[in-house]
């Protein structure tokens, strides 16, 4: 049986999963990614795959690289200049995150022949659009929730530091204290911001969600959001595949 892993190193944690062609046979989320965790989520495997691609958020991999190497036949690290599914129309693409890369490639896997917007909410938020041919656009960075709520506090006199509960009060769009007040602030200037987004595409985008946050705050939006716990990886996945004749 032929496997490939994919890796997503986020911000707090990387999410590890391992495919046979376009399935995924398992996946676990690792807040250290290190020679043990990766050889137990392994192990029920052989210990080994064939392919391994490797995308991060973070500047360094080298260490990364290395440890493959003792798990993986043959590896890469997810950047702009190699071949991609789609097309990247970024004026600086060596600097666009290799996860957005991977998501919007994700979106498409999913959703082919759609205008897509793409919104991971993570530790930051990132609105992405894809056309209906393949071609990533452009989009947006912002704070996420907890930056939000952390930068009100460190920026302010008097606002506390305040932290965001596991469930978001739903059902209310104003606060009835500073400290709710403070989250459905934030929570309401992200659902804005994909609602406005929305409205600047053409045709109708398909709304494709994903990161931490992507289930509560796809809850908010009066409009119909595709949450994709998995987009990341999905794009991996089909950016390794892409690559096959590269191995």
């Amino acid at each position: 049986m032929s496997l490939n892993l994919t890796i997503d190193q986020g911000n707090s944690a990387a999410k590890l999963a391992l495919w046979q062609d376009s399935t995924m046979v398992s996946s676990c989320i690792e807040t250290s990614l290190t020679p043990d965790a990766l050889g137990h989520f392994l192990s029920p495997y052989g210990g080994k795959v064939d392919k391994a691609l490797y995308c991060s958020v973070r500047a360094r991999g080298t260490e990364v690289m290395a440890m493959l190497s003792t798990f993986a036949g043959k590896m890469l690290r997810l950047s702009s200049d190699m071949p991609l599914p789609i097309k990247i129309d970024y004026g600086t693409p060596g600097s666009l995150g290799a996860d957005r890369i991977a998501a919007a490639v994700g979106a498409a896997t999913v959703f082919p022949g759609k205008m897509l917007l793409v919104v991971d909410a993570g530790t930051a938020v990132t609105y992405d659009a894809v056309s209906p041919d393949g071609h990533f656009l452009g989009g947006n960075i912002a704070p996420g929730m907890n930056m939000r709520l952390e930068a009100l506090h460190r920026f302010t006199a008097r606002l506390p530091r305040v932290t965001v509960p596991r469930e978001l009060p739903l059902g209310r769009v104003f606060g009835t204290d500073t400290a709710s007040a403070m989250i459905l602030g934030s929570v309401f200037g992200i659902i804005g911001a994909i609602t406005y987004y929305k409205s600047q595409l053409t045709p109708d985008p398909t709304v494709v969600m994903t990161g931490g946050w992507a289930h509560q705050l796809s809850r908010l939006c009066d409009f119909e959001v595709n949450v994709e716990p998995d987009l990341v990886s999905i794009g991996l996945n089909r950016i390794l595949q892409y690559n096959e004749a590269i191995f």
